[in-house]
């Protein structure tokens, strides 16, 4: 069941059914129980008037009864009364035949059972009596006719209020939970009202209690989308600022080759060069999305080494370098990770990148396992990077202020989503021995 209001109302209703229910049940039997106490009462005082109108005569128990008594005795609206009198062995000495026996019981008060006579429910009692010395029993009965219709009219007078008391209460709960909810409503008129643009924080002042936690992780949620929605504004911004000078620059080449046929290879040249740096510039905006959880949610990940990754990467970096001037060194061991060894595989040509473009003569290429991690690590004889500005080059498009390159500035922002992606952390540090960089990727080790 989806509906909060719903079920609010259906955990409230068997509560309130079963004390209605028990109230119910225990108004009608304290009215039963009345009534039955009184009806016994005038069935006892019938067996109670037939005593004394026995007399003894010459040891015979005989019931000096006129025809009027006998009908004033009988006289009842809806019922049919019945009375005997019997000796001490239960054998009728006058009144009606045929009624049941009554149990044996001690002292003078009557007692009072149900039994059955010609098919018909009746109501009995008996007590004891002496007359003139003799023992006797009295006998009085009746059938249970008003005794029933008492009955059912105090199940009606039990459940009828019951009813109404129920039905009111489920009206009350109905009303109470739905203006209980108004805030939850409010709420979500409130969130419905904004566009995807507006994602200032829900007021926590006017927030009822039960409601305040989860409008405080709103809030924070809203507030980690305003700072998504910025950066990626910043990052459209950024990368359409870093794709117009290439563009720009690529057009004014060709203008010039298709005008100066003296220069036009040189135009082409550079026309070439700046095709190139654009081409590299795209492969790492489409690297970066890559590497973005929120782009791309799905990570296929494998068992992979890092040696293999680095060895299947070097011919490229080879090619890239040996222009330049820079010599690269490898010294590879087993170092066991999983992960997406095309991620990974961009994470350290980036690494590699970045060394060969910022003035490094040697560039050291190294993987092993240390303890429970497996380490990636580039170090170069490059200029080094400031201790102050180590944070900042990992940002997107954040380039070194002394820098000359044509770089992007984000090289170092894709290694860092990549290895986020995968766990590791990315140490930035001085070489040892030598001047440059030394930065280490360490990713959890396979076992």
């Amino acid at each position: 069941m989806r509906s909060l209001r719903a079920r609010l109302i259906l955990w409230l209703m068997p509560p309130l059914l079963a004390v209605g229910l028990i109230a119910a049940g225990a108004a009608y039997v304290f009215m039963t129980q009345r009534l039955t106490e009184a009806y016994d009462q005038d069935l006892g005082d019938i067996a109670r008037a037939v005593a004394p109108y026995l007399e003894n005569r010459n040891g015979t128990i005989a019931l000096a009864f006129t025809p009027q008594a006998d009908a004033v005795l009988r006289a009842d609206s809806s019922e049919r009364i019945y009375y005997a009198v019997l000796d001490e062995r239960g054998v009728p000495l006058a009144g009606d035949a045929g009624l049941p026996e009554p149990p044996q019981f001690a002292g003078d008060g009557p007692v009072f059972w149900d039994a059955t006579m010609r098919k018909r429910a009746i109501r009995m009692t008996a007590l004891h009596a002496t007359v003139q010395g003799i023992p006797v029993t009295i006998v009085a009965a009746e059938t249970t006719t008003k005794r029933d219709i008492a009955a059912r009219d105090a199940a009606l007078s039990a459940l009828g209020p019951v009813i109404v008391l129920s039905a009111a209460t489920l009206l009350a709960i109905i009303v109470g939970v739905r203006r209980g909810l108004l805030p939850l409503e409010r709420l979500r008129e409130e969130l419905q009202a904004r566009s995807h643009v507006h994602l200032r924080p829900i007021d926590e002042a006017g927030v009822v209690d039960e409601l305040r936690p989860l409008v405080h992780e709103l809030n924070q949620m809203l507030a980690r989308l305003r700072d998504a929605q910025q950066t990626q504004s910043r990052f459209i911004a950024n990368a359409a600022h870093q794709l117009r000078t290439p563009i720009a620059g690529l057009l004014t080449q060709l203008d010039l080759a298709r005008t100066d046929a003296a220069t036009r290879g040189e135009h082409v040249e550079r026309a070439r060069e700046g095709a190139m740096r654009l081409a590299r510039l795209a492969q790492q905006i489409l690297s970066l999305a890559a590497a973005d959880p929120a782009s791309n949610p799905q990570d296929a990940r494998e068992a992979c080494d890092l040696a293999g990754i680095v060895e299947r990467q070097a011919d490229g970096w080879l090619r890239a370098a040996m222009p330049r001037g820079v010599e690269l060194e490898f010294d590879l061991a087993s170092a066991p990770v999983e992960g997406n060894p095309v991620l990974i595989g961009e994470l350290a040509t980036n690494l590699v990148d970045n060394a060969v473009r910022y003035g490094a003569h040697i560039v050291k290429v190294s993987t092993r396992r240390t303890g429970d991690r497996s380490l990636m690590e580039i170090v170069d004889d490059g200029p080094g990077i400031p201790a102050a500005e180590r944070t900042r080059v990992f940002e997107r498009f954040q380039r070194l202020a002394t820098s000359d390159s044509e770089g992007s500035g984000l090289g170092l922002s894709i290694v860092r989503e990549i290895a986020q992606r995968h766990g590791a952390c990315v140490e930035m540090d001085d070489a040892p021995a030598r001047s440059g960089t030394r930065i280490g990727v360490l990713f959890p080790a396979l076992p």
